[in-house]
């Protein structure tokens, strides 16, 4: 009797182990499928690795890296501005979760560190990709048809999932495949895997000539640029380069209609700013941007408190007599993580994000695959309030946690 409980003791133990070290593979090859899914699995990687932390009582090594002490404080900070916010409870409350974010680097870091399943994480990240590409290329092409999926899941309200996006948005389906398709480069290289370089190129392909995200643009060529940067003056490596090049040269082709057309919308948008119309992307960036700027001026030191965004917003528009749409213009959410943050916590926070992206630039020293998540990051607090949106925040904290491992920064 008592053996057989200690088999079903061990059997318990053995599948928690697995269920722990698959928590986070499992979340990242379902970053561009199913949004619940992710958050289970690294709500999962987080609630094992407290346990161990609370049960070991190790917290000496809790902050292993400078940038996650600065994303410790911004949270701790705006938790502290509930004493003074401007937000209504339901912003209060939406900032916060959001923002927690930052909390879960160290603790996925340590998860990552504990479980030695770093490749493990790396190899899902790829295969979920590999799935989401085909059904991309499938979609574009018209093979397949998910319009059902969509309209039962009241997918695509403001039209959002277009064209080559399968699940998710068109800035998080280019952001995720950016990095895919710069970390296959990565693995190709150290796995002397040759179908890796196409999968990047293929990547590259559906980012630049099926997808209609900005913001993927700027980070993919910043990308191909560190590519070309660390990998031109290897002759070893110049299949790579020439990959890349030959990608380039689509540009002539008829793909390229998707980003001819993204430059006319630009024109478009522009035009529309200046008259003063508000409705496109770009002007309600430039405005949420002004709005900042305002926000800023009106309390420079401390801020307005944690979600005070979209109160701030209704009163410069309604102050100004601005017109737009308000469904659209009215939200907590600025696409700019630095207008978020100051917003709500003024010089001080803003400071205390330049400094965590900082960190993160001093702490990659030059190394690969932790200069490309540094680009993407940066690049996307222009664009994004990287870590305010669900998805594409907790892509950024996993690959915070996975790259910026010792045995990356080597």
């Amino acid at each position: 009797m008592i053996e057989n409980i200690r088999n079903y003791k061990s059997i318990i133990n053995f599948n928690l182990q697995q269920l722990e070290k698959y928590s986070l593979p499992v979340a990242v090859f379902f970053l561009l499928i199913s949004t619940a899914v992710l958050n289970i699995f690294v709500l999962l990687a987080v609630v094992f690795t407290t346990a161990h932390i609370l049960y070991e009582r190790n917290f000496s090594n809790l902050i292993p890296k400078k940038f996650m002490l600065y994303g410790l404080l911004i949270f701790l900070f705006l938790f502290m501005s509930l004493y003074f916010t401007t937000g209504d409870t339901e912003s209060i409350i939406s900032s916060l979760k959001k923002y927690v974010k930052f909390l879960y680097i160290p603790i996925l870091y340590i998860y990552i560190k504990r479980n030695n399943n770093a490749d493990l994480i790396i190899k899902y990240f790829i295969l979920g990709g590999i799935l989401v590409l085909l059904l991309s290329y499938l979609k574009y092409f018209e093979l397949l048809n998910l319009n059902s999926i969509y309209e039962y899941y009241n997918m695509n309200l403001v039209g959002a999932i277009s064209r080559a996006p399968v699940f998710q948005t068109s800035i998080i389906h280019g952001s995720v495949f950016s990095f895919i398709a710069y970390l296959s480069i990565f693995r190709a290289k150290n796995n002397n895997n040759k179908w890796l370089y196409l999968l990047s190129i293929l990547c590259m392909i559906n980012i630049f000539f099926m997808n209609d995200s900005r913001n993927s643009y700027i980070i993919s060529l910043l990308l191909i640029f560190l590519i070309l940067y660390y990998q031109f003056y290897k002759i070893k490596y110049l299949v790579t380069t020439l990959s890349l090049l030959l990608a380039f040269t689509l540009f002539l082709t008829p793909l390229a209609k998707n980003l001819t057309q993204s430059v006319y919308d630009t024109k478009n948008d522009i035009n529309l700013l200046f008259n003063e119309n508000y409705t496109s992307s770009i002007g309600l960036r430039t405005l949420w941007i002004s709005i900042g700027v305002q926000n800023i001026k009106s309390e420079p030191i401390l801020g307005h408190g944690v979600g005070s965004y979209k109160n701030l917003v209704k009163e410069f528009i309604n102050k100004n007599e601005i017109d737009v749409r308000h469904n659209l213009a009215i939200s907590n959410n600025p696409h700019n993580e630095f207008i978020s943050i100051s917003s709500q916590l003024g010089l001080f926070g803003l400071i205390l994000y330049i400094l965590f992206l900082y960190s993160l630039f001093k702490e990659s020293n030059k190394k690969f695959l932790a200069l490309g998540v540094f680009t993407i990051i940066s690049v996307s607090s222009f664009f994004n309030s990287a870590l305010y949106d669900n998805v594409f925040g907790l892509f950024i904290i996993i690959i915070l946690s996975l790259v910026y491992q010792d045995k990356f920064l080597e």
